[in-house]
Parts: structure tokens; C-alpha cells; sequence
């Protein structure tokens, strides 16, 4: 029967012998992966995309010098402002952001401020699909008490996706631009070390249109912009 301390022996002879091949593994592993072999590419795209929207903001302002009776005016003008909107065939939720504004009303005599009134201004945000609305509502807008109505912006619905699609293609783009470095030297692709967004979404801009051009329906449709993304990439080669 072996003693105890050859037993133990085996056994410290079993666990060096087992930690060795566990190294030797990881080792091998280590060395599949040589970063050191990597090739650096930068990706680009971009989509063109056409506006779907169009948004502006109404303004509402009374000035008196009662508060309460401010209120009053300025609620029935929005009411009846809203009523109009709707009627030309704009959804509630595209009508919003209803901001709400008090300042005192000052007056100069001689070098001096004296406050004499006040003035309640509201101010309604508008979106809308259909790019025409905005010439046809302006005078009935006015009529129902608008104060002023701000330029026509062209928008997107949907930028965010937009720009993500324009991701994804400068993503394709960098390792299509490795592989084809690639080839001529007889290597591949083995894996990716790091990537990096080298651009960042910014909201499209549109040049408004002016109030004669949007009243000709042939002129309400928008031109494209582009949304570019850039992407840097690392890749593994071997």
C-alpha cells in the first residue's frame, strides 16, 4: 500500500502536469489571435433622403393690463386656431407644445420705465404631411388671431432610422475596403479588434420654402438631402 507521501507526491505531480497543458492551451489560443496583424480602414456612407414633413409654430400675443382677461383672449384664439387646423385635416397629435409666456409691457417717458400693461403670449408647434397646408392656412390663420407664423421647415419623420441605415452601410463599406486591400497579399478577414462611429446624427436641414413657392402645388415637392455616417475599423487578418 503506497504511503502518504508518495501519494501526495503523485497527486502534485498530476496538478503541475494538469496546469501545464491548461497553460499551453491558453498560450496557443493567445497566439491564433496576433493582434499584431490587423489592418485600419475608415467606411462611409450615405442615403438620400426626401422630407415628409412639414412643421411651423403659431403664435398668439394679447397685451392688456388685466391678467385674467389676457388669458380669456389669447384661450378663445387658440381654441378657434386649433378648430382650424383640424378642419384642414391635421391630426391632434401633430398639434402641440401649446408654451405659455407672460411679460410685463414697459414704456420710456423722459428716461423713465414705467410698466403699463402685460402680454400673455401662447405658441402652438404644427406638423404636418402634406406640404401645401402651410400656404393655404396662413391668411385664415391670421384671421383667427394669430399673431405670427414662423417659415415652413422641411423635415423627416423618421431621421434616427435613417441614420442608422447610413451606419450599417459605412460598416459594409470598411470591410469590403479591407477585403479588397487584402487580396492582392493572399490574406483575410479574421475577426474584428475595434470600431469606431466617427459621425454623429445631426437633425436634416431644409431650406424653407418661401410663401410664393409653397402656394404652387408643382413647386411643394422637397428636395433630397444626404445623412452620412463614417465608421473606423480595426480588423484581424490572416
Amino acid at each position: 500500500m503506497p504511503s502518504l507521501q508518495s501519494l501526495l507526491m503523485t497527486t502534485g505531480r498530476c496538478v503541475f502536469v494538469l496546469s501545464m497543458c491548461m497553460h499551453g492551451q491558453l498560450l496557443a489560443q493567445t497566439q491564433s489571435i496576433d493582434t499584431n496583424r490587423t489592418i485600419s480602414v475608415q467606411g462611409h456612407a450615405q442615403i438620400m433622403v426626401v422630407p415628409n414633413q412639414l412643421s411651423f409654430s403659431v403664435s398668439v400675443q394679447q397685451r392688456g393690463p388685466n391678467t385674467q382677461i389676457l388669458q380669456q383672449a389669447v384661450q378663445q384664439k387658440v381654441a378657434n386656431i386649433i378648430t382650424l387646423l383640424s378642419a384642414s385635416g391635421i391630426a391632434d397629435k401633430n398639434i402641440q407644445s401649446m408654451q405659455m409666456s407672460l411679460q410685463p409691457h414697459y414704456e420710456y417717458n423722459n428716461g423713465k420705465r414705467t410698466q403699463s400693461d402685460f402680454i400673455l403670449g401662447r405658441t402652438i408647434d404644427v406638423k404636418h404631411d402634406d406640404f401645401s397646408v402651410y400656404s393655404a392656412l396662413m391668411e385664415k390663420l391670421i384671421k383667427a388671431g394669430a399673431t405670427n407664423i414662423s417659415a415652413a421647415q422641411l423635415t423627416h419623420d423618421n431621421p434616427n432610422q435613417q441614420y442608422l441605415t447610413a451606419l450599417k452601410l459605412a460598416v459594409e463599406d470598411a470591410k469590403k475596403r479591407a477585403s479588397v486591400m487584402l487580396e492582392p497579399l493572399q490574406a483575410t478577414i479574421n475577426g474584428v479588434l475595434t470600431i469606431t462611429e466617427q459621425s454623429r446624427h445631426q437633425p436634416i436641414q431644409y431650406r424653407a420654402k418661401s410663401s410664393a413657392l409653397m402656394a404652387e402645388a408643382q413647386t411643394d415637392m422637397a428636395g433630397e438631402q444626404g445623412i452620412t455616417a463614417r465608421v473606423s475599423v480595426t480588423f484581424l487578418i490572416r
